[in-house]
């Protein structure tokens, strides 16, 4: 005769399944999601990361602080929430500015680079002088001429023609500008350099302006009244 043993489960005994790791895994998961928020908050909206130096690099004429107060950067703006384009326009529309570039790096640094317009020659104004760059933009306006640059002599609000002579300021080079006395155009293809001896050049259009620039110097030294390199494959003087 065989004989059964049955044996009864009371509720004291622990359930057999996956109870346990499932809730282990709830636990894990809800702690990775608690991190993940914290790391954001962390990064995104805390001080933790946000702006304590700001690098100014590129000033000449401008100061630093002037840089620094035009991009109006909050102290503590965390990085990665910081609108770096935004920045950059403001300090762009600095007069003296050419361009920006503002940059981030961690933990707390921005670091801006900018580049400075270089003026070739001034255009006379009721207030004084206008500085004016290798563009042809008119940024600032100072009491006096300043030494070594040209008058541009051109018809106002003709932005091509002032263009155009600013491209041959920028071909000439710092030392030849400083021997003239005005560049004159009454158009484009028309652009006429007074030397400050009185030597008149017929330069043309812009068109060849560093070969024209190279030939130049070379006429120059003939003691010549007057030079003409509007074409620069015949040049002449008289």
């Amino acid at each position: 005769m065989s004989a059964t043993l049955l044996t009864q489960h009371t509720g004291d005994e622990p359930p057999t399944g996956g109870g346990v790791p499932h809730r282990r895994l709830v636990i894990v998961s809800a702690a990775v999601v608690v991190a993940g928020l914290f790391a954001v908050w962390l990064v995104a909206f805390s001080s933790v990361f946000g702006v304590r130096t700001i690098k100014v690099s590129g000033e000449h004429v401008l100061s630093a602080a002037t840089i620094a107060r035009a991009a109006d950067i909050a102290h503590g703006t965390p990085l990665a929430r910081l609108d770096t384009t935004a920045a950059e326009d403001r300090i762009d529309a600095l007069p003296g500015v050419a361009s920006a570039r503002v940059s981030t790096s961690f933990p707390s640094t921005v670091t801006i680079t900018v580049v400075e317009r270089v003026p070739l020659g001034v255009v006379k104004v009721a207030a004084g002088y206008v500085l004016v760059d290798k563009t042809g933009a008119q940024y600032r306006t100072v009491a006096t001429r300043p030494a070594g640059l040209p008058l541009f002599v051109v018809p106002p609000g003709t932005k091509t023609t002032g263009g155009a002579v600013s491209t041959v300021a920028a071909a000439l080079g710092a030392a030849l500008r400083a021997k003239i006395a005005s560049i004159q155009a009454l158009d484009p293809k028309a652009i006429t350099l007074l030397m400050s001896n009185g030597t008149v050049v017929a330069w043309g259009s812009p068109d060849q302006n560093s070969l024209k620039a190279r030939l130049l110097p070379t006429l120059l030294a003939h003691g010549a009244h007057q030079v003409d390199v509007s074409d620069p494959a015949q040049p002449f003087t008289r």
